[in-house]
């Protein structure tokens, strides 16, 4: 049994079903989009149809947002750090969530503090498949408790106040 290493780095990337699914999702989703939008056109409620253009556009601005960053997650002392495979780019550190866990795959999200729009937090799309042998031990390191902070113990105060 593969112990739990502080610290042990854990592939995160994409594999090609994946982003097959998420582009046939997408389109399937803008071709709802489109056919409900010529229905309201048809039927004469073209204030209807012209709603749909602004969540087309939408649509179609966000599709760089689904791209799933490539690099290795590692849990440290803080958390969970996430070192992207792109030369150049620095690491995030934050909390990982479990979004969608189904046993082989899972949909994580390393939620960090300050995340705005612009510096969204990373999902990212794992699988035993593409861990192999570490599997077990990155599923027993993504729900463990994280450790509490260094000294936290010794800051508090031993008689609680009355």
């Amino acid at each position: 049994m593969a112990a739990m290493t502080a610290g042990a780095a854990y592939p995160a990337h994409s594999n090609r079903a994946r982003r097959v699914a998420s582009l046939l999702l997408s389109m399937l989703a803008l071709a709802v989009l489109l056919a409900w939008a010529v229905t309201m056109a048809s039927r004469g409620r073209a204030v209807w149809a012209g709603l749909a253009l602004p969540m087309i556009l939408a649509m179609a601005s966000l599709a760089p947002w689904r791209s799933q960053p490539e690099g290795q997650l590692a849990r440290e002392a803080v958390g969970w750090r996430f070192q992207p495979a792109a030369a150049g780019e620095t690491a995030t550190v934050g909390e990982l969530v479990v979004a969608v866990d189904l046993g082989g795959w899972m949909l994580l999200r390393l939620r960090t503090e300050g995340a705005c729009w612009r510096t969204r937090d990373p999902w990212l799309a794992v699988s035993q498949r593409d861990m192999a042998g570490t599997w077990h031990a990155f599923r027993r390191a993504v729900y463990s408790p994280r450790p509490s902070p260094a000294g936290l113990a010794a800051q508090a105060p031993a008689d609680p106040p009355a």
